[in-house]
């Protein structure tokens, strides 16, 4: 097993002397030699072990799986940590593929786990053919260099120490230490893609090239040093990036102008700060730069996880919004009003002297006031302005589309009385010295 070895001291697969390592154990060939492995190599660098079982309930056997786990586990004193989840149920209420879903609550076990029971590591036992696999999945799903990458030995504190040991070395190793394992009878299920392919495409594709598992993995690698680079490079772009309200927003030129592999990462860099767990298919990264190389000044592109993506002049904003409704609320006076984006406070004093018509805070006459989203026809006049709607009035000074319809307007009975963001109707402004009701208002969030 030189290659366990091998990997586990370049990569640095391994948790310090003292430290705890998570195994992820299904029962099968590969999973109880890496917890064999690991065992061994806790005791060689003084570390400890624990092992981890997910049970999906796809299969009738699965419980059978668990036990067999469990027995051997407690043979060798390993601490076991069991879940379980209901995976057909999950992926037809999600409406998402059973091995994605499967994928997902298994991983968040193994986090949720490894961070409970303080582990520094959890190790998964991805092999050499697995990887291959991947790559060659990813390859005829026309996936890019990140896909093309395969599976990496380590991200964050997730590690695959026999990545680059192969299935005959594992069964090898298995018979000469005496290790049994549970046979999981969907692995020869080709109707699943990753079965055909390892049941039926690879076995064609080493006839030709015995080495084909290996050579897919060496070239994955180098293909992982190449886009680690562009990821770096694009990062430059992204670091050109603002935070807004629930996103970011970056100058379009930033994009537009730069080579097109590292706009597209960027684009994904800005899109997994705003929503960590959103992935941009090749054709959304398109629509999105399609819209930075348009003429129009506004529109936007949905997005995955409740993300947007929205041209507001020469920026883009990759924002997660919520459409949250916006019904006529009284104003309190004194005291606060919410509304879905503007908290606006009202206190009782006298207008003083001087320039107290500001955007953000200024005062109107006493009265009953109350505040709704801007409608069709409604009109403002600010002082040293002349009359206009208030539709021409956002657009001439650029306030993004979609902030336009959750600004408040303040209306006294049917009349526009004030412009949250732009200040009091000259109808409605008190004299120097008067009682009136001083407005401050603030964006929420």
């Amino acid at each position: 097993m030189d290659g366990f070895w091998k990997l586990c001291r370049e990569e640095e697969l391994l948790p310090p002397r003292g430290g705890k390592i998570l195994a992820a154990v299904s029962g099968g060939a590969d999973s109880m030699c890496l917890l064999s492995l690991l065992l061994e190599a806790g005791e060689r660098y003084g570390f400890t072990v624990e092992a981890a079982h997910f049970d999906h309930h796809i299969r009738p056997s699965s419980g059978s799986d668990r036990l067999f786990v469990e027995d051997w586990c407690r043979g060798q004193g390993v601490p076991l940590h069991v879940g379980e989840a209901d995976i057909p149920a999950l992926a037809a209420k999600e409406r998402r593929g059973l091995e994605e879903t499967a994928r997902t609550y298994r991983y968040a076990f193994l986090r949720e786990t490894a961070e409970h029971c303080g582990a520094q590591r959890i190790a998964t036992a991805h092999n050499a053919e697995d990887n291959g696999e991947t790559i060659l999945l990813h390859l005829l799903r026309g996936s890019g260099l990140n896909g093309l990458g395969g599976i990496a030995p380590r991200r964050g504190n997730l590690v695959r120490p026999l990545l680059t040991t192969s299935r005959k070395e594992i069964e090898a190793y298995n018979a000469a230490h005496g290790i049994p394992h549970v046979e999981d009878e969907t692995n020869r299920d080709t109707a699943y893609t990753r079965n055909f392919l390892r049941h039926e495409v690879f076995p064609l594709l080493e006839t030709r090239w015995p080495n084909a598992a290996d050579t897919l993995g060496r070239s994955a690698a180098t293909l992982r040093e190449d886009n680690a680079y562009l990821e770096m490079e694009a990062a430059k772009l992204t670091a050109q990036a603002a935070a807004v309200n629930q996103g970011y927003a970056i100058p379009v030129a930033a994009l537009i102008n730069a080579p097109l592999p590292l706009s597209n990462r960027a684009l994904q860099q800005l899109a997994a700060k705003a929503a960590p767990e959103v992935v941009l298919t090749a054709s959304q990264r398109t629509q999105v730069l399609q819209l930075c190389r348009s003429g129009r000044p506004s529109g936007f592109v949905p997005l995955p996880g409740g993300l947007t993506a929205r041209r507001v002049y020469d920026r883009l904003e990759l924002t997660v919004e919520t459409d949250e409704p916006f019904l006529p609320v009284p104003l309190a006076v004194p005291g606060v009003t919410d509304t879905p984006r503007w908290r606006v406070t009202c206190t009782l004093e006298p207008c003083p002297e001087g320039k107290f018509n500001q955007p953000h805070s200024f005062y109107l006459q006493p009265g009953e006031y109350t505040l709704r989203p801007r409608q069709t026809g409604d009109a403002i006049t600010l002082p040293a302005r002349s009359r206009k709607t208030i539709k021409k009035l956002l657009i001439d000074s650029k306030v993004p589309q979609r902030e336009r319809d959750f600004l408040p307007v303040f209306l006294c009975g049917e009349r526009v009385a004030a412009l949250c963001s732009f200040g009091a109707d000259c109808a409605f402004l008190p004299q120097p010295g008067e009682d009136a009701l001083h407005i401050v208002t603030k964006r929420r969030g």
